[in-house]
């Protein structure tokens, strides 16, 4: 599996058509009061499952992270237990099959990696395929310097116990980050969904007011500049959030 990309499921298809309607059709009666606007539609949907499969991504590659450290921790004290390096994967396994069940990213990917390794092939470039479609940037420089620390016999379990501490550094952090944002994300929120509740105050209680920039060429370009403003400023405020490690 290349964790780079993600497919939309049959659920995700369901989420998005659901939020591109309901958004389509708040604008189609705020900013133009005409079912025409509803030609936005395939625009939203667009957008939104561009988004959608950024998030599941991010969501995807954040547990698995979580999960190649948990086996790392596995594979460490497998090593402190007298084990070889091919049976502290074996063991990294079980670990991982107790820890999060059969079902999870980590574990199919082990499984994987030690029926090839009983197959005769170099462990090292078993790790190497996994971190290369792993996608986390992490898991990739682990791969490169286990392959170097098995070519000049280096010290593995130093290695790896170095690589599971920075990993879990690393991670604390994003949490920690994640907590201290998540305030402003949801005031972010609200905010960018403030604008369209005044409009829609304006049309339920002072339609008449609204109604000149409704029908009429002035008011579906005045009225599409908002829109766009209005646009800009919600992506605008997703980037600055978007704070990542």
């Amino acid at each position: 599996m290349d964790y780079r990309k993600y497919t939309l499921s049959a659920r995700d298809f369901v989420v998005i058509m659901g939020k591109a309607a309901g958004i389509t059709g708040c604008v189609a009666w705020l900013f133009y009061e005409s079912l025409w606007a509803v030609i936005l539609f395939p625009l939203a949907a667009v957008i939104l499952a561009k988004s959608r499969k950024r998030e599941q991504q991010q969501k995807r590659q954040i547990r698995l992270e979580t999960e190649f450290l948990d086996a790392l921790r596995a594979v460490s004290a497998s090593l402190c237990g007298g084990y070889s390096m091919e049976n502290a994967w074996k063991e990294a396994q079980k670990e991982i099959r107790m820890l999060h069940g059969d079902n999870c990213d980590m574990y199919r990917e082990l499984a994987e990696i030690n029926r090839s390794v009983t197959l005769s092939v170099p462990l090292e470039k078993l790790l190497a395929e996994f971190g290369a479609r792993s996608g986390a940037e992490d898991i990739e420089s682990f791969a490169e310097v286990f392959a170097f620390a098995k070519r000049s016999g280096g010290n593995f379990l130093q290695m790896i116990e170095t690589t599971t501490e920075h990993i879990r550094i690393r991670q604390e952090t994003s949490r920690e980050i994640a907590v201290a944002v998540a305030s402003r994300e949801l005031e972010q929120k609200v905010m960018n969904v403030i604008p369209m509740f005044i409009l829609a105050y304006l049309r339920i209680g002072m339609g008449d007011y609204l109604d000149p920039l409704y029908h009429n060429a002035f008011g579906v370009v005045f009225m599409t500049v908002c829109l766009a403003v209005y646009a800009f400023a919600v992506f605008l405020s997703g980037r600055i959030m978007a704070i990542r490690m």
